[in-house]
């Protein structure tokens, strides 16, 4: 399942997008282990964001979600469903529950 979360605020993507990424790090028990998520700017439109996630043993990149502005309310779409903590915390801990929405959407096949 991909979740695509809704956050009712004036601030910018990019503002709401370092907020999740700031509550995404984890460090393991051996040097140079750690996994965070970072946010990069697209390459194809302006105030769109793409949350990365970055482990320091790797070179690439994986694509966590994508954040966009769409009227009043800032989107972080295309997420996958086992980390709907990750995302769901930090919005409703900022936000607040009646600011944070969330749709679940079914893989095509």
């Amino acid at each position: 399942m991909t979740l695509y979360f809704y956050v009712k605020t004036l601030e910018e993507p990019k503002t709401v997008g370092e907020t999740v990424c700031a509550a995404n790090y984890a460090t393991g028990q051996h040097p140079g282990d750690e996994y965070s998520w970072i946010l990069q700017e697209g390459r194809d439109e302006p105030g769109y964001w793409e949350i990365r996630g970055k482990y320091a043993k790797l070179r690439d990149l994986t694509e966590v979600a994508i954040v966009y502005r769409i009227g009043d309310t800032v989107v972080l779409a295309e997420a996958d469903d086992a980390l709907a903590p990750n995302f769901a915390d930090p919005l409703i801990t900022k936000y607040g529950f009646d600011n944070v929405k969330w749709l679940s959407v079914a893989a095509t096949r």
